[in-house]
């Protein structure tokens, strides 16, 4: 059954919508809300050395700055490699020598129909003469820092965290672990 969402408030981000909930289980015929924006990417960026390239990024709702690996929406017309490469140069000022798509995930399954897609770059350096306009300071972590992170729980960018997993189950590769020679060798070949 295809649902048609009915707007309820509406931002330059996202919507919240009310859909009918069909024949759920649990026989609730109470509007259901659902959270509607485009599609995303978010990637981990490895730069020649294999150090991860992360940004700081101020959230309101935590009111406070978190540690993150690039991301962002889909603009239209584009495709998800496009998306990954524009929302890189923004937030980081890199370029990579090689972009693989990990696959499609989804976050939300309860409020969101979209997809997000997990990439990781490789070889990733500072674009010749571009001048980042995107606040928040590039950090060139050490992978064995950024898996310290994840062990104490101190990593909070959940979805990278989920591209992590389907880049090892996927393709045999630990990001945090993996020499880069192996990690190049394996995924720049797809």
């Amino acid at each position: 059954m295809a649902l048609k969402p009915q707007t309820a408030f509406h931002t330059p981000w996202f919507q919240i919508a009310t859909i009918d909930p069909g024949d759920e289980p649990g026989g609730s015929t109470e509007p259901y809300y659902v959270l509607l924006r485009a599609n995303g990417v978010i990637a981990v960026v490895l730069d020649e050395r294999g150090r991860a390239v992360l940004i700081d990024q101020y959230r309101p709702p935590l009111g406070r700055l978190t540690l993150e690996t690039p991301a962002g929406s889909i603009e239209p017309g584009e495709t998800p490699e496009q998306a990954m490469k524009r929302e890189i140069l923004e937030e980081t000022g890199f370029v990579c020598d090689y972009l693989v798509r990990v696959g499609p995930c989804r976050l939300m399954l309860n409020r969101e129909n979209v997809t997000d897609y997990f990439f990781v770059g490789l070889r990733g350096r500072p674009a010749a003469d571009y001048a980042r306009k995107e606040r928040g300071t590039v950090h060139l972590m050490e992978r064995r820092e950024l898996r310290d992170l994840v062990v104490s729980r101190r990593f909070e960018q959940t979805i990278a965290l989920g591209g992590i997993y389907m880049t090892d189950k996927i393709f045999g590769v630990d990001l945090l672990e993996d020499p880069l020679d192996v990690i190049e060798s394996r995924l720049a070949a797809i």
